[in-house]
């Protein structure tokens, strides 16, 4: 991973449902001052290693967690994706598809230079849905 400059055009997207307490601790970072990244005593958080990285930019995820299960019309909006109307609809067809009609919990990473390799399992506990053209 390029730790400088972060390709922001295209968005991994990723929906389901968790109800853990726990949720937020998965994308935790270690920012222990006596650590560096690469050190053996430095924390990979679960984002990370689900994804085959040992850091991620902070500043381009975004998730968000409900007590109970909501519409996906609600959960996934243009707003919070910054995708167009027309990958909204995709994003919806393609959660449809893969058994998800209503959830609680959905996170988004920017960066079109990772590639996620495994498509069908879980991460932290939500379905990858794929990764869309940014606005």
């Amino acid at each position: 991973m390029n730790y400088g400059e972060q390709n922001t055009s295209k968005v991994h997207i990723w929906v389901g449902s968790n109800f853990e307490k726990e949720f937020e601790e998965y994308f935790e970072l270690d920012y222990r001052e006596d650590v560096e990244i690469g050190d053996l005593d430095y924390k990979i958080c679960g984002f990370c290693k689900d994804i085959g990285e040992v850091f991620y930019d902070e500043d381009w995820i975004g998730f968000t967690q409900h007590s109970q299960e909501i519409d996906l019309d609600i959960l996934i909006n243009q707003d919070e994706l910054s995708v167009t109307e027309e990958n909204i609809i995709k994003i919806r067809e393609i959660c449809i598809k893969k058994g998800v009609e209503k959830a609680n919990a959905a996170f988004w990473y920017y960066d079109g230079d990772i590639m996620i390799k495994d498509k069908e399992k879980l991460y932290n506990k939500l379905t990858y849905i794929g990764m869309f053209d940014a606005i």
